[in-house]
């Protein structure tokens, strides 16, 4: 299959640009297209402004700043040559037929004969795109959807035709899956494809029925969102994120769309909010008011608001209804009451909707479920949610009120559920009555897949066979947060480890690695004045770490989410680590009034003085990143601040996590030598003399925190030597406890642990 080294993206709007910038994260060299301005002087400003600001914000497009330089800017007058160099060509420029068809042909006679040409249309049927195209273009022609931000929104789906050369399409499935680490899902050529098509119904269906029934927006999100496994926007807040003049267009879309016997047709009557919320100019986010806005009252206060669906005016955001934190899937049962019978006058018509779409959008259900999971961030697909809910309660309430009910849904009554099985024995309900596996790409491994009795386990962790002599250690406290049983754990499952296999994987199949260490506790025997126990626990982790990086067999640690605290200095101790490209690592333990002391001051001394080939430098650079509880937003990010090393690798799918980890594990134990005992010389006096000006620095640059200050010099303690020396781990590791417990019992570091118990927010004092 022919390698994709170069693409060009036409089109750098907000989504062309996101999509550039992560072709970018992906390795490929990429021209980004656009027209020129009337009157322009820069003729390619557009592209230009685009690359510009992919590095910006909260949520950057890049991975890396560094990536830029992937990244060449061009317009679609002076630049087309360069597309006869490109292996793939994706066009994301403006829903309309005709602009679409006019570009094909511009570009035409510069792709190269085995490009391929893709659309990252939501609308737009590939029948009409390919309508004007000759055969050797439609047969590399396929439709590329990617969710916004395209970064991070992990769904693509998949279009082809009938002309579609299947080796396109798979070359096109095969990048995306590997490269661009997205979750690839088939979709037949239908109006909204898989997502848009049902969260369409879902989001139309409850504006609908919330203005009908009175309910409030607050209602709707609160008892839409939670109980269901939907994001904390809800619905009201998602469509305020995708645009309420968006939403109006997307309805009057699906109904011109679709048959005139589609039940969603049903859905898009009696809409006039849509078009009348527009009208007033409140189109969501991007312009600061929608659903919800934020003001300020007389005093210049932030004040939350959110409309009253009846007058279209603001008033004071209330919170939700107190039913709904024990609101549930058991709604269904609740008839009658006012917010659950507005559930079921939502969820009951999509659930069904979803049973209804197979196999006009796809074959197998359980691409709806991907679908919406990964394009929607619902917990829970919608016949994840059939299941939960009862196939049989679904079908008897759609029944007693005399609604259709689709034949899939009925068969799932009578055979228990859509889902059966567990692993990679997991199988799907087909409306055949056929049972067939639950879509997944090639070589993935889950977690879940090991279904066999654990080798080891106790209450904090959890050892599985993984196959071919490798082990996988799961932590499974909460959020994998760390304390003594975790190490103990940890340190138990090594001896079983080097008594009975030949490398250990740490991972899971859950969204963050580890959220560090378990603060409650910490506080807890604090607060008791515990702190022995405190002692003791450091002492635990710290003889754990040394135990992980001196095993005489390969540790690979599968990094992905949050990995802080303490779930870095796992990282930093295992002889590689295999990093989700959406890892965000840190040693923030200074947010919390303490220094990383799990060896973690340790190993970023060490792996930044052999780095830097001198050890006053390596103090300096770990004092840069440890003073300022430094986390990174990218597995990239993270080699960059010292966390990973060059050696460590970034995996972009996220389901192939587990399985490149097991590889590297057995390619590190086909010669594995255990890394020699570590030893620095540190010059107390040379080391402490750079910090200073760093410390005065950091004291003026923090006037309101001067805590941090005290904090930021017990670490420089530590990255000194004390009093310098030649030092090996255990006594850098002693100078970390000492400094950790000298941190603990001062009143300004338990005001941080509370503060950041309470609120979530590190506090600054």
């Amino acid at each position: 299959m022919t390698a994709i080294n170069k693409v060009a993206v036409i089109g750098s709007g907000v989504m062309g640009a996101g999509i550039a910038a992560h072709f970018a994260n992906a390795g490929a060299e990429v021209v980004l297209l656009d027209i020129v301005p009337k009157d322009a002087e820069d003729r390619s400003m557009l592209a230009k402004g685009a690359i510009a600001r992919m590095t910006k914000g909260r949520a950057p497009q890049l991975a890396d700043p560094a990536y830029a330089a992937r990244l060449t800017a061009g317009n679609l007058d002076d630049d087309l040559g360069q597309l006869s160099t490109c292996d793939w060509v994706v066009e994301v420029v403006l829903e309309d037929l005709s602009i679409k068809h006019a570009l094909y042909a511009k570009i035409a006679p510069f792709l190269r004969e085995d490009a391929l040409l893709s659309s990252n249309t939501s609308t737009i049927p590939l029948a009409d795109l390919v309508s004007q195209m000759d055969e050797s273009l439609r047969k590399r022609f396929v439709i590329v959807h990617f969710f916004n931000p395209p970064r991070y929104m992990r769904l693509i789906e998949l279009v082809t035709g009938p002309d579609t050369d299947p080796a396109a399409a798979e070359r096109a499935r095969a990048f995306s899956d590997e490269c661009l680490g997205k979750t690839v899902v088939p979709c037949n050529d239908r109006p909204g494809f898989i997502a848009n098509r049902l969260g369409g119904l879902w989001m139309n269906a409850a504006a609908r029925e919330a203005v009908a029934r009175g309910i409030t927006v607050e209602e709707a999100d609160t008892v839409l969102a939670r109980p269901f496994g939907v994001p904390g926007t809800g619905v009201f807040g998602l469509m305020d994120l995708i645009g309420i003049d968006l939403m109006g267009k997307s309805r009057l879309s699906m109904r011109n769309l679709l048959e005139a016997d589609d039940p969603q047709q049903f859905h898009t009557e009696g809409l006039e909010l849509f078009v009348q919320m527009a009208a007033k100019g409140l189109a969501g986010r991007k312009v600061g008011a929608g659903f919800y806005r934020r003001s300020k009252d007389e005093n210049g206060k932030p004040v939350a608001e959110a409309v009253d669906l009846a007058t279209l005016e603001y008033r004071a955001q209330a919170k939700g209804p107190e039913l709904a934190k024990s609101f549930g899937v058991d709604f269904i049962d609740q008839a009658g009451d006012r917010l659950a019978d507005f559930a079921w006058a939502v969820m009951g018509p999509t659930l069904s909707y979803a049973a209804y779409c197979v196999p006009e959008i796809t074959a197998n259900p359980a691409d709806i479920d991907a679908a919406m999971e990964l394009g929607y961030n619902w917990r829970m697909g919608p016949f994840k949610l059939i299941d939960k809910i009862g196939a049989d309660k679904i079908v008897a309430r759609l029944t007693a009120e005399g609604q259709d009910v689709p034949p899939l849904l009925v068969l799932a009554a009578e055979r228990g559920g859509i889902y059966s099985g567990q692993g990679r024995d997991r199988k799907v309900l087909l409306p055949s009555g056929e049972q067939a596996d639950v879509p997944r790409g090639p070589g993935v491994i889950f977690a879940s897949d090991l279904t066999d009795a654990p080798v080891f386990q106790t209450e904090a962790v959890v050892l599985r066979d993984m196959g071919d002599g490798v082990a996988l250690l799961t932590i499974t406290a909460p959020n994998a947060a760390l304390d003594d049983q975790v190490m103990t754990g940890v340190s138990e499952a090594l001896n079983v480890v080097g008594r009975d296999f030949k490398a250990m994987v740490i991972g899971s199949d859950s969204n963050h690695f580890s959220v560090g260490a378990n603060l409650k506790k910490a506080l807890d025997r604090a607060d008791a004045g515990e702190l022995d126990l405190v002692e003791g626990q450091l002492a635990i982790g710290q003889a754990t770490m040394r135990k992980i990086k001196y095993a005489p067999f390969p540790v690979v640690s599968a990094a992905c989410g949050l990995a802080l605290g303490g779930g870095c200095e796992i990282l930093m101790h295992s002889d590689r680590v295999m990093a989700a490209l959406e890892s965000n690592v840190g040693l923030v333990e200074a947010n919390v009034g303490l220094l990383p002391a799990w060896g973690g001051t340790t190993a970023l001394l060490l792996l930044k003085a052999a780095e830097l080939g001198d050890a006053v430098k390596g103090a300096e650079a770990a004092f840069d990143v440890i003073s300022v509880a430094l986390m990174t937003g990218s597995a990239p990010m993270a080699r960059h601040a010292g966390y990973l090393r060059q050696t460590d690798g970034v995996v972009m799918n996220r389901d192939r996590l587990l399985a490149e980890a097991k590889a590297a594990a057995l390619a590190l134990a086909e010669s594995y030598n255990p890394a020699p005992k570590a030893e620095i010389t540190l010059d107390a006096a040379a080391i402490n003399a750079a910090l200073k000006p760093k410390l005065t620095a950091l004291s003026e640059a923090m006037p309101d925190a001067p805590y941090t200050v005290e904090i930021a010099r017990e670490t420089a303690r530590v990255l000194a030597g004390g009093d310098g020396g030649v030092l090996d781990e255990e006594a850098l590791h002693r100078l970390e406890a000492e400094g950790m417990m000298r941190l603990i019992r001062q009143d300004k570091t338990i005001e941080r642990m509370r503060h950041t118990m309470t609120t979530g927010k590190p506090l600054k004092n």
